[in-house]
């Protein structure tokens, strides 16, 4: 906008007007007089320097205010990265937090479950010893019960063996007769009668028969048990038998080699194994005399020391 000349505003500038009627030299002269004022009029447009500093003092103002326009939207810009960022961080917070709660969830569910395992085993275990613990304390009352009757145990097997040992009373086993198959058992023993010189009478014999030894492995023949009517028949036959020596099985009419025959009470398989125990410490400890008498094993160390009896395995040690 063009500013009004301050010559023509203080009115030192007169008022000139494009009058038609005036000659064409002072229309002329006019003009050239406007043409001036323009020419001037223009040079007056030059900034002076009070202009320079507003326009510098504009372009300041205008500098700050875009300053401050970036500014704001600077920290408008900041504030809504940081609002963004913190958004998206609580999203992915809860997002993780969501996935950890679930995790923990079935994280806690699997511990519970084997919990209730550990806990039904331990149940199971509590129940399985419980049962054990019952049965250990009957087990315990059962042995206590039976602690009489095993202690008792040796006793019974001493009677048992002894009533065995007297029922033998009255028989006689006859040991290393050769067997045959056509033989005549009680032909035998009259053979053996007549040789001791004890004549047999058969009613005064019960039965006369072979029995199995003791231990099934052994080769030689069976032995043959005589029962008597009475115990003194038997002893009268031993006797008579143990004055006779080095009966041997041709003398009986029983053809094959000759073998030593033997006759003695009827043992035992508990007592023979015990005469044979004592017979062999006897030998050890230099004892002369092992015997036995109406099934009692006998036991004496020299013709002037005292006899003593051996009942049961540890009275073996008796002799010493």
């Amino acid at each position: 906008m063009q500013r009004p000349s301050p010559l023509k505003t203080a009115g030192l500038l007169p008022k000139v007007s494009s009058n038609p009627d005036l000659p064409e030299s002072l229309r002329n002269s006019d003009k050239a007089f406007v043409s001036s004022r323009k020419l001037n009029s223009h040079k007056r447009k030059q900034p002076d320097s009070g202009d320079d500093c507003n326009i510098d003092d504009m372009r300041v103002s205008l500098e700050n205010k875009i300053d401050e326009k970036l500014n704001a939207w600077k920290n408008e810009l900041e504030i809504s990265i940081a609002t963004t960022i913190k958004t998206s961080m609580q999203s992915i917070m809860e997002q993780e937090m969501e996935k950890m709660r679930a995790s923990f969830s079935d994280l806690i569910k699997q511990v519970s479950d084997r919990l209730d395992n550990v806990e039904q085993s331990l149940s199971y275990a509590m129940d399985r010893q419980d049962s054990f613990d019952t049965r250990l304390r009957e087990m315990e009352e059962k042995m206590k019960q039976n602690i009489d009757v095993i202690s008792q145990l040796p006793d019974l097997q001493y009677e048992i063996n002894s009533m065995q040992q007297q029922a033998r009373l009255y028989n006689v086993e006859i040991a290393n007769v050769p067997e045959r198959r056509d033989e005549n058992l009680v032909t035998i023993l009259e053979r053996l009668g007549s040789f001791i010189k004890h004549p047999i009478k058969m009613s005064d014999v019960v039965s006369v028969h072979r029995v199995p030894h003791f231990d099934r492995k052994t080769t030689r023949p069976k032995n043959i048990i005589v029962r008597f009517t009475t115990k003194i028949l038997r002893n009268n036959f031993i006797e008579a038998a143990k004055l006779a020596k080095g009966l041997k099985s041709d003398q009986l009419s029983i053809s094959g080699t000759a073998q030593n025959v033997y006759i003695n009470e009827h043992l035992t398989g508990k007592n023979k194994q015990l005469f044979r125990m004592c017979r062999e410490a006897a030998t050890k400890q230099n004892y002369k005399y092992v015997w036995i008498k109406n099934g009692t094993i006998l036991v004496r160390q020299t013709d002037s020391s005292e006899i003593f009896a051996v009942r049961k395995e540890h009275d073996v040690k008796k002799i010493k």
